[in-house]
């Protein structure tokens, strides 16, 4: 028999305004790490410290059986397969069932994680080349004896390849985190807090990167010098491969080129000389030896990727930190981009029309020259804007314009290059909180009434209309800005479909565009961090082992490396979670109804348990109370 009722469908956004007699069934009125999902709401799954050693959260374990024991494998120790080389790490000491390791015959089994090939039944199990007992059988994977044992040793897996994990070497915070090529980037200062430092994810962990050396120079002659020439002292007889040319002036044509040249792989130590590239001589002087090159501490990096030149091998990573000049790299070689502005530390990189987009301190947003970023000269098509205030975000790929924000400023660039450059006021508009600018199919922000949007209304120029998305979550935001507590970073999940904005209180909201309100606003909710994120970056990833998945990097105040939305715990700490829907009242609050059966539709993860109760007339304590139901899905 089918019982008449009504579904409710969970509306996934919190609602602090609406009152509560009036509020649309399904929405929340208190919620906490809770996302807004296609489907509905979910608890946010968590995040992990990274280093690009195996993640915690892809752990497994193997269950090995033994006998012939003669001694001991402790916790942590690499057990390899005699005959078959087959590798595994002990996750736990091998476990005896029978028998004794003094009496050679204990049995019992081992739990390996990081298992590599296939043990051979009866072959040597052996530790540093020390045969320590037999196998008994092969090794069998998630095979504990009970679901108890099965989530014990899984934990014990996930903990094992937690505390292998470490922050990169230095003091502080981490300053900046990027992903390039496949590998992960991070900046962090060194224990002194004196220079910065730039660091790659590895099998092994955080290594750091060499930044190679560079030296002033002026031609010699028109002779041109290319990367990965080897220029070699016409006096010192020191050798190193030019790895970036960087033009300030002149040219090689003309005979009166100078600039910089990077090097690597330097032998040797060059003095005030001429330099020889093979059997040309005196194509270029310097005036002493080589200076490492390095990063000032401090500072907050930003980055983007581009392709300035067309070769599928010239894509480079860009980024600025607001205390060195504008840097790039290829994932060998470094180098600084120094422009013709004063106080060369700009603070916002962007490529707009095959353009590097640089912003300095004071309101300057400087073009380089068309498909040349290193090249900053006016002559060549460099150029230079004024926003009149501090930049905090720039935009580009936005209905073919730049977006450049100040806090009080929201202007859009229009035009090719220099030439037919032009910089329009969107009507006055407050601008943008800094790092909360991002793009979800029209530019989103944070400013001081609200999360924000700039649509086009029409293809005509200059005419934009901006409105406020974050209605329903305006006291959070209010007790927010009440606080002093301010924005850090934002960041767009492409697979979710979300704006996520972070605080330096550990909050974040996370504004689904996948799912809206009924008044047609996105949906909102709120997630409480263990950890302050202080930047954050995403990509989907086309290769390697996260092929196909969309990888969030994120650097805390205590110097670790996260990565979001993998395993189920906040770096080993348990997410406590909530999402508390409004009363549903049917519509009609003051007439007394009863409720036959209520059925729960939820997805979860294999295993999961939940508690269920219910309340009555907003809770009142004089109704009578349900016992509460536990039951696993």
């Amino acid at each position: 028999m089918m019982i008449p009722g009504k579904y409710r469908v969970i509306e996934p956004t919190l609602d602090l305004v609406t009152p509560p007699d009036v509020m649309p069934a399904g929405r929340a009125i208190a919620a906490k790490n809770y996302e807004p999902v296609k489907r509905g709401a979910s608890r946010f799954s968590g995040y992990e410290r990274y280093d690009g050693q195996p993640k915690p959260s892809d752990q497994s374990y193997w269950i090995l059986n033994f006998d012939a024991g003669t001694a001991a494998i402790s916790a942590a120790q690499t057990v390899t397969g005699q005959t078959s080389g087959a590798t595994g790490i002990a996750v736990l000491a091998g476990i005896v069932s029978s028998g004794s390791y003094g009496g050679g015959n204990a049995a019992g089994y081992l739990v390996l994680r990081q298992v590599s090939g296939t043990f051979q039944d009866n072959e040597n199990l052996q530790v540093s080349a020390v045969t320590k007992c037999a196998a008994n059988g092969t090794a069998a994977e998630r095979n504990a004896s009970t679901d108890a044992l099965d989530a014990t040793y899984l934990q014990a897996a996930i903990e094992a390849a937690r505390a292998l994990i470490a922050k990169p070497t230095g003091s502080g915070r981490v300053r900046g985190v990027w992903k390039y090529k496949g590998v992960r980037y991070c900046f962090r200062d060194n224990a002194g807090g004196t220079a910065g430092g730039m660091f790659k994810s590895s099998s092994t962990g955080w290594t750091a990167v060499d930044l190679g050396r560079r030296v002033a120079f002026t031609s010699g002659g028109t002779f041109e010098v290319s990367e990965g020439d080897v220029i070699t002292g016409a006096t010192s007889a020191a050798t190193a491969t030019v790895r970036r040319i960087i033009i300030t002036s002149g040219d090689w044509t003309t005979g009166d080129a100078a600039g910089w040249l990077v090097l690597y792989g330097q032998t040797g130590t060059f003095q005030s000389e001429n330099l020889n590239v093979g059997a040309n001589l005196n194509v270029a002087s310097i005036g002493g030896n080589s200076a490492a090159q390095t990063l000032t501490a401090g500072g907050t990096y930003r980055f983007v990727t581009h392709n300035f030149y067309g070769a599928s091998n010239r894509r480079r990573m860009y980024f600025v930190n607001g205390v060195n000049a504008a840097m790039d790299f290829d994932g060998d070689y470094f180098a600084l981009i120094p422009t013709t502005m004063t106080t060369d530390t700009p603070t916002h990189v962007a490529v707009y029309k095959n353009q590097l987009v640089l912003a300095f301190p004071g309101g300057s947003v400087q073009t380089q020259a068309v498909g040349e970023p290193y090249t900053s000269n006016v002559l060549l098509g460099t150029s230079e804007l004024g926003l009149g205030a501090d930049v905090t975000n720039l935009l580009s790929n936005f209905s073919d314009n730049l977006a450049i924000t100040g806090r009080t400023q929201l202007k859009l660039l229009y035009g090719n290059d220099s030439d037919d450059f032009t910089l329009d006021d969107t009507n006055g508009y407050a601008g943008a909180y800094q790092d909360t600018l991002q793009l979800t199919g029209v530019p989103v922000y944070l400013d001081d009434t609200g999360i924000r949007k700039l649509t086009p209304t029409d293809a005509a120029f200059g005419n934009f209309s901006i409105g406020t998305l974050s209605e329903q979550v305006e006291p959070f935001l209010k007790d927010k800005r009440e606080a002093g507590t301010s924005p850090t970073c934002s960041i767009v999940c492409k697979r979710k479909d979300q704006y996520r904005l972070f605080f330096d209180d550990g909050d974040a909201l996370f504004v689904s565009f996948a799912r809206k309100t009924r008044e047609r606003l996105p949906c909102i909710l709120p997630i409480t961090f263990d950890h302050v994120v202080r930047n954050v970056c995403a990509e989907i990833c086309s290769t390697g082992e996260d092929a196909n998945e969309e990888v969030i990097l994120f650097g805390t105040d205590d110097g670790w490396v996260m990565e979001m939305d993998v395993g189920t715990s906040f770096d080993g700490e348990e997410v406590q979670a909530h999402f508390r829907t409004a009363f549903d009242n049917d519509g009609k609050p003051n007439q007394r109804k009863q409720y036959k059966l209520t059925v729960l539709k939820a997805d979860a993860a294999p295993t999961a348990t939940l508690n269920c109760s219910a309340e009555f007339s907003g809770g009142d304590p004089d109704q009578p109370p349900v016992p509460e139901t536990e039951f696993d899905i």
